[in-house]
């Protein structure tokens, strides 16, 4: 009886570390798409600056904002940066798309002003670029390939202009659906110009498509069209905004740092 008892225990114990491993290892790999960014950002060594002013272009998931909010929310509640008087600026626009960014209205809304005329007057220290949805999205109606990357150009040398810190962002997702998906399919490729011009500019660059696309084959293997991280197939529910502010958190910490290092 006694070497049952020491055997069982044994084996409670071994399914008890594997349990542990497990979770371990779950952790690791969510890490791998759940960044910490506004635990970053908002740190005791955060690289962000007293006055530090903070501008986010995109369509109508920035005009939402539900990250935007999340980000405010977290350096407004943080000992670390509560206190440095640090302003967001959102300007989201509905039907948003790179080339009515640029002017400031589209036929679903206005900026108040063109991306020039409002870098000219906030003069933010950061400026978040989030587009390309729409410009797929619209269809014919939408911005060609070589349009998408001259305006993203035109939005760059504005940026440097104003001496900001820019960080580019890839579109995310339309649809969730990660089979047979063949507007993500051109999604891609749009992101891929992206990334492009960013490393072209020296620029860092958030990857919200892969992002987006690693974490919904985890978590969406009935290959739904929405529901897991928006709420219509394009624009976020709470887990999107979530994901969304903690990779651009992520990417605004280490932008800034980069840019206080060469200071």
């Amino acid at each position: 009886m006694k070497i049952n008892v020491t055997v069982s225990s044994r084996i409670g114990l071994q399914l008890l570390l594997f349990g542990v491993a497990l979770a371990t290892l779950c952790n690791a790999q969510d890490s791998e798409v759940e960044s910490g960014g506004l635990q970053k950002l908002t740190a005791e060594d955060t690289p962000l600056l007293p006055g530090e002013k903070i501008a986010f272009f995109g369509d109508s998931i920035t005009m939402q904002g539900g990250f935007i909010q999340l980000t405010d929310k977290a350096i407004k509640e943080s000992a670390n940066t509560k206190d440095l008087e640090i302003k967001l600026f959102k300007h989201g626009l509905n039907g948003g798309r790179v080339p009515t960014v640029l002017k400031g209205n589209s036929p679903w809304g206005s900026l108040g002003g063109s991306m020039h005329s409002l870098l000219e007057k906030e003069k933010p220290t950061v400026v978040v670029i989030y587009l390309g949805i729409n410009d797929v999205w619209h269809g014919e109606k939408g911005t060609s390939k070589a349009d998408f990357k001259s305006g993203l150009k035109k939005m760059v040398a504005m940026c440097k202009e104003q001496k900001a810190t820019i960080l580019l962002c890839t579109p995310t997702v339309i649809g969730e659906e990660t089979e047979d998906n063949k507007l993500n399919q051109t999604l891609r490729e749009y992101a891929k110009i992206t990334r492009g011009l960013a490393a072209d500019e020296k620029l860092p660059v958030c990857d919200l498509h892969t992002i987006f696309v690693e974490k919904l084959i985890k978590v969406n293997p009935e290959n739904k069209h929405k529901g897991n991280l928006t709420y219509d197939g394009v624009h976020m529910n709470a887990q999107g905004n979530s994901l969304i502010a903690d990779q651009i958190a992520g990417a605004i910490h280490g932008a800034c740092k980069m840019r206080n290092r060469e200071k």
